[in-house]
């Protein structure tokens, strides 16, 4: 019998399930992951996330299916520590021990061989498996039994946080899977890693882009403050009745709370960042303090338009800054989502009348080419007068956010980290890199815009900025609507 996704689903369903802490229906995922597994591929490398079953399905179903089914007869766990493979083994064997529908439908007879380590299980038909525990680079060379190397390597978990963290400890663990580890198993064996991304140089994350291994790479939900495109959607908490997206959100806010949302993009998004390399690194952001929000300045807006609903799409973004007289730049508020025209025109008269920016600086796309005539229409219709800049587009993102990188890296920008948008945002400016395009990266474009715009404007001067009888003023000055800044001249 061929084993397939169906059949170890089925066999998980009627033999395996009772067993389960706390059984949930099978994410699509799982079946994606089981396919592939039993499939002719040598070899196989899942990044995934935690909390989605994943151990419990690759190496606990999987596992199990491969033996009763005969698929494989020599099988070899391997984790990051012996006692975390040994964990993994004992759990197979207690099935194969206790589990007696399990042993009635498949021939169990007896467990020959049961310790922490090893178990050798005999069937009715004289059919033996092996099934054994190892951890990192302990000793595999000349692994037989009854002259047979493994024909199955489940890697769980390999890699921790520890040894991802050093150049000379991935580099061993390079060494010892491809010298050590695969070559003890036998000619054609399949080879199945999976486990979460702990480090961008980790060596499963380098499996995600090897021609040499087939891979898959899933995140919990779309990005950091993208809820959409969730893997595990029908996941629900049984006892409080939450859905998928609030366990996530909790969990996410959990690592907020810890200062530590680097911690969740890597564990559930399977995004570790590597602050070296970053384009934005994160130890430039500085909070505002708290005579910032009382220091006088001109107002700015970044804005990085997109015009769709679409889960997938790109989203329109808004950024408002503000300059001080010792050219520091705060960022005071942040709007960001995915709007059609009409949703989009209201967030820019919305945050006019919160902030009254001088100006909002805008790129000179097809976007804005089609906005630009409705925009005007409305500031006629509503008698509110918005300044915009239109700047001709630079299409290599890199080159657009100079300003923004070289002035977060001389401590010239100052963000309100109070703010709910704050988080999320910096997980997204966090994430930009220049060599490879983020999955989501409007904030980014948005505040690059915004710093660009301040970049190209005379330093503040006393002059520039205006007590309350002027702002009062200015609410009304026809010569906005023209084209002209009353405080800016632009």
């Amino acid at each position: 019998m061929k084993l397939d996704a169906l059949l170890v689903e089925n066999f998980a369903g009627v033999y395996l399930s009772e067993g389960y802490a706390d059984p949930q229906p099978t994410p699509p995922f799982h079946r994606e992951c089981w396919e592939l597994y039993c499939s002719n591929t040598r070899l196989v490398a899942v990044a995934a996330p935690r909390g989605h079953a994943k151990s419990t399905a690759l190496t606990h179903d999987f596992g199990l299916a491969s033996v009763c089914f005969r698929f494989s007869r020599h099988v070899l766990i391997v984790s990051s520590t012996e006692e975390l493979a040994m964990t993994q083994l004992g759990d197979m064997a207690k099935e194969l021990r206790e589990n007696d529908e399990l042993r009635a439908e498949f021939g169990i007879t007896k467990l020959e061989t049961d310790s922490k380590g090893e178990i050798v299980v005999l069937c009715s038909d004289g059919w033996r498996f092996r099934v054994i525990a190892r951890g990192v680079e302990q000793r595999v060379r000349g692994m037989k039994w009854h002259g047979k190397r493994p024909d199955l390597i489940l890697m769980d978990d390999v890699e921790e946080d520890e040894q991802v963290a050093s150049v000379d400890r991935r580099r061993k663990l390079s060494r010892w899977v491809n010298r050590a580890l695969i070559p003890a198993a036998s000619l054609g064996a399949r080879v199945r890693w999976h486990g979460t991304i702990l480090h961008q140089h980790s060596m499963l994350s380098r499996l995600m882009t090897s021609k040499s291994w087939a891979s898959k790479l899933y995140r919990a939900h779309a990005s950091f403050n993208d809820f959409s495109q969730q893997l595990w959607e029908a996941r629900r908490d049984p006892i409080r009745g939450m859905s998928n997206e609030e366990i996530l959100r909790e969990i996410r806010q959990q690592f907020i709370d810890d200062q530590d949302a680097v911690g969740y993009s890597q564990e559930y998004l399977n995004d570790p960042r590597d602050d070296e390399t970053n384009y934005i690194k994160k130890d430039w952001f500085q909070a505002m303090k708290e005579s910032d929000h009382d220091e006088e300045g001109i107002f700015g807006v970044g804005v990085d338009f997109a015009i769709s609903k679409a889960d997938k799409a790109n989203r329109t973004s808004i950024t408002t800054g503000k300059m001080d007289r010792g050219n520091l730049l705060h960022i005071v508020d942040q709007t960001v989502g995915r709007m059609d025209s009409s949703e989009i025109i209201d967030a820019l008269f919305d945050t006019n009348r919160k902030w009254h920016p001088d100006l909002f600086w805008v790129e000179s796309g097809q976007i804005w080419l089609s906005l630009w005539p409705t925009i005007k229409k409305e500031m006629l219709r509503r008698g509110e007068w918005i300044n915009f800049v239109a700047r001709t587009p630079i299409k290599d993102k890199a080159s657009r956010g100079k300003s923004f990188q070289k002035r977060m890296k001389g401590g010239g920008v100052r963000w309100d980290t109070d703010k709910d948008w704050y988080t999320p945002m910096q997980e997204e400016i966090l994430s930009f890199s220049e060599h490879a395009e983020a999955q989501l990266d409007d904030q980014f474009d948005s505040v690059a815009l915004l710093s660009l715009g301040f970049e190209e404007m005379p330093d503040v001067e006393d002059d520039d900025v205006m007590d309350d009888e002027e702002w009062d003023m200015r609410e009304h000055d026809p010569r906005r609507f023209l084209g002209r800044n009353t405080t800016t001249g632009y």
